[in-house]
């Protein structure tokens, strides 16, 4: 399958990036709005964000010590804060040891709530509750006269809630991408296969169509819409191949009348000149009516001897090449060649292209079919050859190789059609035959060479 183009956007990523937008959005408004939420009145603010500035100094200071129990470990900032703040004072607890430091408070009748925060009884309502995470794990703590100017303790508080937003938005976005990746690539099976199966779709395939199962709802409308367009193109595709096939057998009759009326005319080159159109003619209607064949009948399954084929179509254009001046030469490297087709439709491969061998190599021309050691087989001349900005377009419908050559340029378009049915490819190659021709005849210039290969 082909890989999508430099630049696609990509489902993953956007969910991805706009996912992580919207919780960046979301944790920001919950950081700006915690002031509102945690202080119920304009002139708690202060106090509460006081408290909060010296709750952050205070946690890192909080440890334990040998026996285990709560321990002051007095850092730079806690000293420095104290020593400017004299009556700010604290009570920590971790549920069943107290820690007091600061100003010096009444012990007597301390509480703890429910949450494990200490409430000196005498000082409740002077001091704010709150819950810290030190290095001696989560505690509850009463903090009592903390101070802190407006603009101080928005920076301290904002730059703490940014930090650990940061943090969790990263580790959130991290869990996000690994989830999102894995859904997407597991919600999106049915629409790879889709596509799978959009590949792997040829021209001359019957029912053509996507599988819809398991296609999520949201892309199914495409794939449906996709099959509809598919069965409406096979089916205007049959018509034509019905009316081309149609009009070929149509042909049949008018030709058979012509042959009948060109073989009463006197025996000149008016005569031979209208037998050589004729049958130019005769192969494009058999061409026509062959293609159709097999495509309706599917892969070719006979066995088809090319060696003994190709002297059959040999002889049978011998006599058109004598009459036209031309020599016909046949050569194999294999004794027997055997593929897998349909005798007729090669048959008309080979007559085509000795055919247009003959009638476009000009005046006297040498025409060769030969059949090489690895299997492919070569029809050349040694006529003009084809021109330089012709061999891009020889193999499509109404293309010819001279502009004003005879012909409507059609055959080597059913030709390469043909050989498509048989699994087989058609190439023009560089030279037909070199000076001295296959048999050491007379020279020439190199004109076309046609190999297929099987």
């Amino acid at each position: 399958m082909s890989c999508a183009p430099k630049g696609t956007p990509r489902l993953a990523r956007r969910l991805i990036i706009g996912l992580a937008a919207l919780q960046a959005v979301l944790v920001i408004v919950l950081i700006l709005t915690e002031p509102l939420r945690e202080s119920s009145r304009p002139g708690d603010l202060l106090p509460w964000l006081a408290a909060e500035q010296a709750g952050q100094i205070l946690a890192p200071a909080i440890g334990r010590n040998a026996a285990g129990n709560l321990a002051l470990q007095v850092t730079p900032e806690l000293r420095d804060y104290m020593q400017a703040r004299p009556a700010f004072w604290f009570v920590v607890t971790d549920g069943d040891r107290l820690l007091r430091g600061g100003a010096v408070q009444d012990r007597n009748k301390d509480v703890v709530d429910d949450d494990g925060v200490v409430v000196p009884s005498r000082m409740s309502g002077q001091g704010a509750p709150m819950l810290l995470a030190t290095p001696a794990g989560r505690v509850g703590a009463m903090l009592g006269n903390a101070q802190s100017g407006l603009l101080e303790g928005l920076a301290v508080w904002l730059a703490d809630r940014l930090w650990h937003g940061l943090v969790g938005l990263l580790l959130l976005a991290l869990g996000n991408a690994v989830v999102i990746l894995l859904l997407v690539r597991f919600l999106l099976r049915p629409v790879r296969a889709a596509a799978a199966a959009a590949q792997a779709l040829q021209p001359e395939q019957r029912g053509m169509a996507l599988p819809e199962e398991g296609v999520p709802a949201e892309i199914l409308p495409l794939v449906s819409a996709t099959n509809a367009a598919l069965a409406r193109l096979e089916h205007a595709h049959a018509q034509q191949r019905r009316f081309i096939a149609n009009a070929a057998h149509e042909l049949r009759t008018p030709i058979a009348i012509l042959t009948l009326r060109l073989d009463a005319l006197p025996d000149d080159a008016l005569r031979q000149r209208l037998q050589q159109d004729l049958q130019r003619l005769t192969l494009l209607a058999v061409q026509l009516l062959d293609l159709e064949r097999l495509q309706h009948a599917g892969p070719p399954r006979g066995r088809v001897e090319l060696v003994a084929l190709a002297r059959e179509v040999m002889a049978e254009m011998a006599p058109l090449a004598v009459d036209g001046g031309h020599e016909l030469a046949f050569s194999s490297a294999l004794p027997r060649l055997e593929v897998a087709g349909d005798e007729q439709a090669l048959r008309s491969v080979f007559s085509n292209l000795i055919g247009n061998a003959l009638t476009h190599g000009g005046p006297a021309n040498q025409v060769a079919l030969r059949i090489l050691a690895d299997r492919s087989l070569e029809v050349a001349d040694r006529g003009p050859g084809i021109p330089p900005e012709a061999r891009d377009k020889i193999f499509e419908p109404f293309q010819r190789g001279a502009r004003n050559g005879p012909g409507a340029g059609l055959g080597l378009a059913i030709v390469r059609q043909v050989l498509q049915a048989h699994g087989a490819g058609i190439r023009l190659v560089e030279a037909g035959i070199p000076d001295g021709g296959p048999d050491g005849g007379l020279g020439g210039l190199p004109g076309a060479c046609f190999r297929i290969t099987f």
